[in-house]
């Protein structure tokens, strides 16, 4: 991204093939937590379409992280004509608030699939086990999407006023 918060020039909105997509998948379950659970903390749209069978669902705080709209979208929010702006959780002060869903074991394979469907398209996403505290107290660790900087999609910190000027003429299927 430039200094005033344009999209990358002559630069493709990148999709991970297949085999990538299978090999980031595989590394991450390689490193789950060993207690059996899955959890999956939600900081977007995962909060209110998690997309995938839970039988637990509870406000959360993931510390030390913050939702963003950093991130150049050719999809969701925008087209590769006209690219909006999507969020991202990224590593900083402060710390996010979203919901936690305790994943179904029967349906584990289908559901990460199904994340990795859709939140691993392009790589700007590196999937990540965090601690996490739920509303209740309870300290877990769950899994998040956390915004890869070094990505030509990754938009970075803009003027609000060129924020609200990609927001608004962007469109996409959302």
């Amino acid at each position: 991204m430039d200094a005033v918060g344009n999209p990358p020039v002559n630069a493709p909105f990148l999709v991970l093939d297949a085999a990538a997509r299978t090999a980031s998948l595989t590394r991450t379950l390689a490193s789950a937590p060993e207690s059996g659970e899955i959890w999956v903390f939600g900081f977007g749209s995962l909060m209110w379409n998690p997309g995938f069978d839970h039988d637990r669902s509870h406000p959360a705080v993931l510390d030390g992280y913050q939702r963003k709209f950093h991130i150049w979208t050719a999809m969701a929010r925008g087209t590769p004509e006209c690219p909006g702006l999507g969020l991202c959780l990224e590593a900083g002060v402060g710390d996010c608030r979203g919901i936690a869903f305790r994943m179904l074991p029967e349906v584990r394979d289908a559901a990460f699939a199904y994340l990795w469907d859709r939140e691993m398209v392009s790589g700007i996403y590196q999937p990540a086990w965090v601690p996490i505290v739920l509303d209740d107290g309870e300290a877990l660790t769950a899994l998040t999407f956390v915004v890869n900087r070094d990505h030509q999609q990754y938009a970075g910190p803009m003027p609000p006023e060129r924020m609200a000027e990609v927001m608004e003429n962007a469109a996409g299927k959302y």
